[in-house]
């Protein structure tokens, strides 16, 4: 893979200015194109949450707040960093009501939105600009948990190597990588019509064990994505064999 030298562009622009402008179109593709082995592994870290009060952080358009609702969750909300994100999951509750409520808030400053059991937060960690912000992120979360509360969470795998094999096949194309002691501003294209560029950041696994310590939590652990054997069988293993050895996403639950 051949990258671009890295620039100033390369790092990573607020969340809420990303998902503010691409917020319908990124909508659509992941309505579209919700990769399965990401929302396989969510199911499978939630376990049984029949019952349970659960916070849904980086919500976006709502997709796994609704889908935890689907999955028996008592109560669900939402909360993201864009207005325009927030904006569109209003839209979907006020069009399909499933009794979930929606905040803007950025995580690293959230005020206790309640008592949740579980909290959710797919691709959050990976917005932060700082170890500082991402210890705030988790600090936020266990706030708003009970005592013995647990975090399901998805970000970018600390071992992805963005000068490897391409994820193109995975709708993912790397444009720019900027490596600064502890982390990597990645500039990315999720492979829309016309492609729609992200930022973010690749962490090293010690910033999110030292932020999660730091903010109360006692155990952190690390789940590679789970591929449905039914995916595979039908894709063919040698589809996956990128996707396993070089992991742009990977999993942690924190309790």
């Amino acid at each position: 893979m051949t990258l671009a030298e890295p620039d100033n562009s390369s790092r990573p622009i607020a969340a809420s200015a990303q998902y503010d402008t691409v917020g319908e179109k990124y909508a659509a593709f992941k309505r579209r194109h919700v990769p399965v082995p990401e929302e396989h592994t969510v199911r499978r870290l939630l376990r049984d949450i029949r019952g349970a009060r659960v916070l849904d952080l980086a919500c976006g358009f709502g997709h796994y707040t609704r889908l935890v609702k689907e999955l028996g969750a008592a109560t669900a909300a939402g909360v993201d960093i864009s207005g325009e994100m927030v904006a569109l999951a209003r839209r979907a509750e006020s069009e399909e009501p499933r009794g979930i409520t929606y905040h803007v808030h950025d995580v690293a400053r959230m005020p206790c939105l309640g008592s949740f059991d579980v909290a959710t937060a797919v691709w959050l960690f990976n917005y932060a600009s700082s170890i500082h912000e991402m210890t705030r992120m988790f600090r936020g979360i266990r706030t708003n948990l009970t005592p013995g509360g647990r975090l399901v969470a998805v970000t970018v795998g600390p071992d992805f190597d963005p000068y490897g094999p391409s994820w193109e096949p995975y709708g993912l194309r790397v444009m720019a990588a900027e490596t600064l002691q502890r982390k990597t501003d990645l500039s990315v294209q999720i492979l829309t019509d016309p492609p729609t560029e992200l930022r973010f950041t690749r962490w090293d696994r010690q910033a999110y064990e030292e932020s999660a310590g730091a903010a109360g939590f006692t155990e952190l652990t690390w789940h590679p994505a789970m591929i449905p054997e039914g995916v595979v069988k039908a894709k063919g293993e040698s589809f996956w064999a990128v996707y396993r050895a070089n992991p742009f996403l990977v999993a942690f639950e924190c309790s």
